[in-house]
């Protein structure tokens, strides 16, 4: 690899450099570490760099083992009202479908939508609009035995295609409305009125209505969770600086770079421990009874080896009012959580904000996703996931190349099924340690997109205090009183509760028109915030305290192919070409994000604290 004095490093060479923080200096190696720069929470990989291979396969790991269990869970939630429960092998096509899909549209989101680190999943946005339809079709059949005869076994396969393929239909129709918004750009002219203080909000209560999903997991057996955490955050907030040493005089940041594998790994033997030694009990009343490791034997056992989803393998997809209805309500959530979490990764990956056209396809990106989902039978529509974007704070490695090995496992695991099925054996309070330590850090994210505008202002705090009171008061009112919304059409109904029911939607919602109603500065409405978020990346000094004449930002654009876009003069009129210059008129253009040391304030502070080493991590490589 060529550096950028144009000499050649070694894998070895780069590997330590990057583990050490100071390789370049033996002498700044050797100081003890209080007189050297504290930058042990700074990204070790950013978005370009590429890490060794053997760190990309368990990187991708550690990201595929918090996932995992969400993308087993959330399908078997809405297996009962589809009536897939009833049938073994109808459930185990489903949870294949959902990890295959999930693989795919990973891969499709990173490679050409945003190009962040960002993992796909299941939406819950999509699960209560699928739980209301579903409730429309009346109960399930009686669940099927070992002496149900082959017109019982048909009759259950046919209601249960017939609620998929309804589902199905649905959420293809819904969904082009998000591509729509993606290949227009209309997302785009959307972003002008979404600032700091409605991003943070709509991050905010992304997590805290699913809190509860992480306090019912660690509830199973708080020692075993309680010890997970512990451990998390002793080897990402404690250890994270101490590296073990490697044969040929190299070190490894192990720490650094698996907290959770780690943490993982070790309840995992000491749950193995308990239950062979008879510990833990074998009754599923009792507590602790989800600590054991074999609970899912049967699971194992009765999936199938391989099994490759194929698009329409439930049948013909159709559609209906009502479930064009509620998808759409989902896809409109979808839309709001994802222009979040781009920003967040964005932020907590030490990466510049993503421009108008990274969002443009991102919301293309999660729209083709959602057909796709739609075209192979997955019972959801698929969004950006939070806690794979909070797992990067503890990592340290914000390389999409972990995304994509990541998307590798999700979509081998759809397809050897039995692979699948051995994951979902972690035990619950396993998983409610690792709800419990990244869950907090996507609410911490949303606080900090607080720092680009005035907080402590009457207006700001009005509207901060009113956002958050609606977010939570208005839906909890909704569970309390659940026929407080009759309006008479059934259908009407339906989507007012999925709106106003939606946590997210109405704080996010009330942030924004208070947002851009109430009069303020544009320090108390952050409007220049996207410019300094730009700045603070773009105008770094480099390790030598030079700075390039000028420093462009490339991590945005296509993998292939940008030479011929950028000589192509009309792409740039295309909201999703990397050379999109906007709906704007001719005399009118965007400003080049350059390192003008002279005018920049932001880049002085970064020289007067001393930190000569910060370099642009979204920059293109020349690899």
């Amino acid at each position: 690899m060529d550096n950028s004095d144009g000499k050649r490093v070694s894998l070895e060479e780069e590997w330590n450099s990057t583990t050490t923080h100071d390789a370049a200096s033996e002498e700044t190696r050797n100081e003890p570490t209080s007189h050297r720069r504290d930058d042990t929470h700074a990204m070790v990989y950013g978005v370009q760099d590429r890490p060794p291979w053997f760190s990309i396969i368990l990187m991708g790991g550690q990201h595929f083992a918090i996932s995992f269990s969400a993308c087993f869970a959330l399908p078997l939630i809405v297996a009962g009202p589809m009536c897939f429960d009833l049938d073994r092998d109808l459930l185990n096509r489903l949870v294949g479908t959902v990890f295959f899909i999930t693989g795919l549209t990973t891969f499709l989101q990173t490679c050409f939508g945003t190009r962040l680190p960002i993992i796909q999943g299941p939406s819950v946005a999509f699960m209560l609009p699928a739980m209301v339809l579903f409730g429309l079709k009346g109960p399930c059949p009686a669940p099927l035995t070992a002496n149900s005869t082959m017109e019982e076994r048909a009759e259950v396969r046919e209601i249960a295609f017939e609620r998929i393929q309804e589902l199905q239909g649905s959420i293809c129709l819904a969904s082009l409305a998000q591509v729509i918004l993606g290949v227009t750009g209309l997302v785009g002219v959307l972003l002008r009125f979404v600032r700091p203080i409605t991003i943070a909000i709509t991050l905010i209560f992304i997590i805290l209505p699913i809190m509860p999903m992480a306090s019912d997991a660690c509830g199973t057996h708080w020692g075993i969770a309680s010890m997970t955490i512990f451990l998390i955050i002793l080897f990402s907030q404690f250890l994270d600086r101490y590296q073990i040493p490697l044969p040929r005089g190299n070190r490894f940041a192990i720490f650094t770079f698996f907290p959770i594998l780690l943490a993982v790994a070790i309840s995992w033997i000491v749950c193995l421990i308990l239950t062979e030694m008879r510990v833990l009990p074998d009754d599923p009343d009792a507590y602790g009874y989800q600590a054991r490791t074999d609970i899912y034997g049967d699971v194992i056992n009765d999936a199938a080896w391989f099994r490759v989803p194929y698009p329409g393998q439930f049948g013909v997809p159709t559609v209906s009012l009502a479930g064009f209805i509620g998808m759409f309500s989902g896809v409109i959530a979808s839309v709001v959580e994802s222009v979040g979490d781009y920003h967040a990764c964005a932020l907590i990956s030490e990466s510049p904000p993503p421009p108008v056209h990274a969002i443009n396809r991102g919301v293309l990106m999660e729209g083709v996703g959602c057909i796709t989902a739609g075209l192979w039978g997955a019972p959801f529509g698929y969004t950006s996931w939070s806690f794979n974007i909070s797992a990067i704070s503890l990592t340290k490695d914000a390389s999409r190349w972990s995304a994509y090995a990541a998307a590798a496992f999700f979509a081998f695991s759809g397809i050897f099924f039995k692979f699948s099925a051995f994951c979902v054996s972690l035990p619950q309070p396993i998983v409610g340690g690792i709800m419990a330590t990244t869950f907090g850090i996507v609410c911490s994210i949303g606080f900090a997109n607080l720092a680009f505008v005035k907080v402590n202002t009457s207006r700001n705090l009005f509207i901060i205090g009113f956002a958050i009171f609606m977010g939570v008061g208005l839906p909890d009112f909704l569970i309390k009183n659940p026929g407080a919304i009759a309006t008479g059409a059934p259908i009407l109904d339906q989507v007012l509760k999925v709106i106003l029911g939606s946590n997210m939607f109405i704080g996010g919602l009330s942030a924004c028109v208070l947002d851009n109603l109430v009069r303020g500065t544009p320090e108390e409405k952050g409007i220049n915030w996207r410019t300094e978020m730009s700045a603070s990346y773009s105008s770094r000094p480099d390790k030598n305290g030079s700075q390039e004449e000028e420093e462009e930002i490339y991590c945005y654009d296509f993998p292939l192919g940008m030479n011929w876009i950028r000589r192509t003069p009309w792409l740039k009129y295309l909201p999703v070409s990397p050379t999109f210059v906007g709906f704007r008129r001719r005399h009118q253009q965007l400003p080049r994000i350059v390192t003008d040391t002279s005018s920049n304030e932001l880049s002085e502070t970064f020289r007067d604290l001393g930190n000569t080493e910060q370099s642009v991590r979204c920059r293109h490589s020349p690899v």
